[in-house]
């Protein structure tokens, strides 16, 4: 891979990741109550980046959780776990750590940045839980695996490590399974949630989809 690879990846997460971050006083302080949760979050992505299928040498396909963690964390709080699962998985596959920053560009600043647009739209539409629960969760993780699949098909092939068409047959095609799988749990998930702990969902306004319904 060409060297300018690395660097654009490192300056684009570098920058991202000090825009996103913010004041860091408030930050700590979200850490500081919701730690157990964020603790829970990242043991359950590790194991969940971990089930993953082979499809070209060195290519393996596997769910990403980052609309569920961005819907029920915030933005921010989102990038923590899904960073250490990041770092994780760099480590175990003993991968090239200076494609460390691409990595994190295309596997969680992307994922988190349109999983907040999906959230976003979600709020302007009509106030009733299930566009929350089935637009927001189930289409929403659906988008997001889709779009950070075919990211992830492009860049390979724009770097030229493999040639476009088994990039195109057997690999971009298969991120649409995935994409079923990540919207089934997402979907599953947020509604028990919103359901039993809608406290625990960030990005979830109990007064405006229950209260007001």
């Amino acid at each position: 891979m060409d060297p300018a690879w690395w660097v654009t990846g490192f300056l684009i997460a570098s920058w991202c990741y000090l825009g996103c971050l913010g004041s860091v006083k408030g930050l700590l302080s979200d850490i500081r109550i919701r730690w157990p949760a964020l603790l829970i979050a990242t043991l359950s992505l590790m194991v969940l980046w971990h089930i993953r299928a082979t499809v070209l040498p060195g290519l393996s396909l596997h769910l990403l959780g980052a609309t569920l963690c961005t819907l029920v964390f915030g933005y921010r709080l989102a990038l923590f776990p899904l960073t250490a699962t990041l770092l994780l998985a760099q480590f175990t596959a003993a991968g090239d750590w200076r494609t460390l920053g691409l990595n994190a560009c295309i596997l969680v600043l992307w994922p988190v940045a349109i999983s907040r647009l999906v959230a976003y739209l979600v709020d302007r539409l009509p106030s009733n839980l299930f566009v929350f629960i089935f637009v927001g969760g189930f289409f929403g993780g659906a988008a997001v695996v889709v779009s950070t699949g075919w990211l992830l098909t492009l860049t390979l092939w724009l770097t030229q490590l493999y040639p476009w068409g088994p990039l195109l047959e057997d690999y971009a095609a298969y991120w649409l399974l995935v994409a079923f799988s990540e919207a089934w749990l997402t979907g599953m998930l947020l509604t028990v949630m919103v359901v039993y702990r809608p406290a625990l969902v960030r990005m979830f306004d109990s007064t405006r989809y229950i209260d007001n319904a």
